[in-house]
């Protein structure tokens, strides 16, 4: 498996594999991309610089056949290693151990930058409603 900072010849590879997943509106027009390949991208993420320093993680995905195989570990480490500054996330509970095995601690949405926040917001992970909750994660 190879995992590398995805180019602009993965674009619709990327965009292929996010809509077999059901995945909507992947943020493949900002910030840098990562893919898992084995022969097709099994795992994709994206970076999202937002101001020096400060780093959203969006769209991660990991192919349901390859869930529980390492394959999100390795993916986030080398998205990590790419870049230095704190990083933040948003995610569903059942996501949040993964995370903090990666050294993602919970903080409030009161807690974020306002920079952070305001990308939550327009992004629609922000408010939020009783039967869909977001945690907000930050690294570093």
């Amino acid at each position: 498996m190879l995992i590398t900072r995805a180019t602009r010849h993965d674009k619709q590879d990327l965009e292929t594999f996010y809509a077999t997943h059901d995945w909507e509106d992947p943020h493949l027009s900002v910030g840098v991309s990562f893919v898992a390949r084995q022969g097709a991208i099994v795992g994709a993420l994206t970076l999202i610089e937002i101001e020096p320093q400060t780093v959203i993680v969006e769209d991660v995905l990991v192919a349901p056949d390859r869930r529980g195989s390492g394959l999100g570990t390795q993916l986030m480490q080398a998205a990590m290693n790419s870049r230095g500054g704190s990083m933040f996330l948003c995610c569903h509970a059942e996501r949040l151990p993964f995370y903090q095995r990666l050294g993602f601690e919970d903080v409030s949405f009161d807690q974020l930058p306002s920079t952070v926040q305001e990308f939550m917001r327009d992004d629609g992970a922000y408010p939020f409603t009783a039967d869909h909750v977001h945690y907000f994660m930050k690294a570093r």
